[in-house]
């Protein structure tokens, strides 16, 4: 089974900033305003396709007065994109060049895949040039043969001495080149996703975690989709999330990202999260 990336979570300090670099200059769209759902004062933005289709969406917990990061023993980072066969130029001329860094540090890298496909978002980027989904990320880890092994084990892979090959994705691994302990600032990664079928295979794989070295944090309901989150033996946060239902359980596919999104468990509590987070929904919203 192909075990394909389905998202990935950071941090921010700045919202307005952040939903600005996204939407405006890398042309995805705003999909889901919502909140940390075991922090509800805590938003959470989710950036994607025009569906948020899995496989094409970054989300950042905002956390206001948010310090610098800190890159120790065992971290995430770089967040790599996406782009059509052919639209290089494009964005080297839009962004002066395919390696560029958000505004919480993050080192964003386009690359020409041909494999993905999406949903296009309606802006001024023609649709054969859009961002079309993610294409990686990389772990810093004190072990990364114990590293990889565990995935190996976990994903039911050949044994593998590189990076984690995951279809058209690619999650780097490689060791650490400090000793001291990370710690979380603004562009941390929080956690690296990928995208299962369905609940029954996150119950497979939380029975392979221990045996293959690593740690089951919880397993948990989202609403959009259902998640199993783990940690490898370096200690970074693995979530594993299925593709359905979707964005559009709350929230009609025009107006997505455009409310403050809650699942069905969390609606009875709106007026409570809305309170919390009274900045929420963000506007203008740049679709």
């Amino acid at each position: 089974m192909n075990y394909p990336l389905h998202h990935v979570s950071l941090l921010t300090g700045d919202a307005a900033a952040t939903v600005t670099f996204y939407t405006q200059q890398l042309g995805l769209r705003l999909v889901k305003q919502t909140v940390n759902q075991e922090n509800w004062r805590m938003p959470h933005l989710f950036f994607g396709d025009a569906l948020g289709t899995p496989g094409s969406v970054v989300t950042f917990f905002v956390i206001d007065h948010l310090g610098p990061r800190y890159d120790g023993t065992s971290f995430m980072d770089t967040l790599a994109l996406a782009i059509p066969t052919g639209s290089a130029a494009f964005w080297q001329q839009r962004l002066g060049g395919l390696m560029v860094r958000d505004p919480n540090g993050v080192t964003v890298t386009l690359v020409e895949t041909p494999a993905h496909t999406q949903a296009p978002v309606e802006n001024e980027i023609p649709a054969a040039n859009q961002i079309s989904g993610l294409a990686g990320s990389a772990l810093r880890v004190p072990d990364p043969k114990a590293t990889r092994q565990f995935f190996a084990q976990l994903l039911a892979l050949p044994a593998f001495g590189g990076d984690l090959q995951l279809g058209p994705d690619t999650i780097a691994i490689t060791a650490s080149q400090v000793q001291t302990k990370h710690r979380f600032g603004r562009g941390s990664i929080d956690h690296i996703a990928l995208a299962v079928t369905d609940a029954d295979q996150l119950t497979v794989l939380a029975n392979r975690t221990e045996a293959a070295g690593g740690q089951i944090e919880k397993r948990a309901d989202r609403g959009w989709f259902e998640s199993l989150y783990v940690k490898e033996p370096g200690g970074n946060r693995i979530e594993f999330a299925t593709t359905v239902p979707g964005f559009t359980l709350d929230e009609p596919a025009a107006t997505l990202g455009t409310t403050l999104g809650l699942p069905p468990f969390l609606e009875p509590h709106r007026a409570d999260i809305a309170d919390g987070v009274p900045q929420l929904p963000l506007l203008p919203v740049h679709a």
